[in-house]
């Protein structure tokens, strides 16, 4: 299996204001870089519609928005740390609205490796001082290495 973090996939002080921009952004670079097919950004933002991806945690709220396999040749995840926050819906509860100031789209291959990645999310999550340092970093490879945990839960 392949790596699921990519320098190219992180996204420092992104100029986006919307839940739909912050998907359109992520998905333009997966698609150019081969991780997933055209038409990808409109099923992610079709989901969120009905299963939005919001997590609300203590030191920040994150978002992890993602769709099923259908699109996708290679899993990954993103890395999107937004120059304002931006309003996803909550998880479980559409129409509760959360400030998100990190975006992290998974993009899953296989739903075994779902429930494993999205354990380790959460135990990122939780993590007030390792989002802290992800949302103040300026350098992609600092930010990849924080998240390195990740890479083991599927690996």
């Amino acid at each position: 299996m392949g790596k699921l973090l990519d320098e190219r996939l992180v996204f420092i002080d992104a100029d986006v204001h919307t839940s739909e921009e912050a998907i359109r952004l992520m998905a333009g670079r997966l698609q150019e870089c081969g991780y997933v097919e055209e038409g990808y950004a409109e099923m992610v933002i079709e989901r969120e519609k009905v299963f939005p991806t919001g997590l609300p945690g203590k030191a920040m709220s994150i978002a992890i928005p993602h769709t099923d396999p259908t699109l996708v040749n290679k899993p990954a995840i993103g890395v999107i740390v937004p120059s304002e926050s931006v309003e996803f819906d909550m998880m479980g509860e559409p129409g509760t609205k959360l400030d998100v100031k990190l975006i992290m789209p998974l993009v899953i291959k296989n739903s075994d490796q779902q429930i494993e990645l999205l354990k380790a999310m959460m135990h990122v999550i939780q993590d007030s001082e390792r989002l802290t340092k992800i949302r103040a970093s300026k350098d992609r490879a600092e930010i990849l290495d924080l998240l390195s945990e990740l890479e083991e839960a599927v690996g």
